[in-house]
């Protein structure tokens, strides 16, 4: 479990990589298509983040369970 958890953390900064290229890629080309990337990025950033805190909270979990 913990390890689909770290998989799907890594898959969001996958996402932010190729979002961050992206905007830089077509920010003079497509304005408009530079920014939905951009917030592609802030939110797969995000929600890195916001996965990484639960899994830390589930993996803490777990240890209080296995010390009863």
């Amino acid at each position: 479990m913990i390890r689909a958890l770290r998989i799907v953390e890594i898959m969001w900064l996958v996402i932010a990589a190729v979002s961050a290229f992206e905007l830089v890629a077509r920010w003079n080309a497509d304005r408009d298509k530079a920014l939905i990337f951009g917030a592609f990025l802030i939110l797969s950033i995000f929600m890195f983040f916001f996965r990484k805190r639960n899994r830390m909270k589930y993996e803490q979990r777990r240890k209080e369970q296995a010390k009863e």
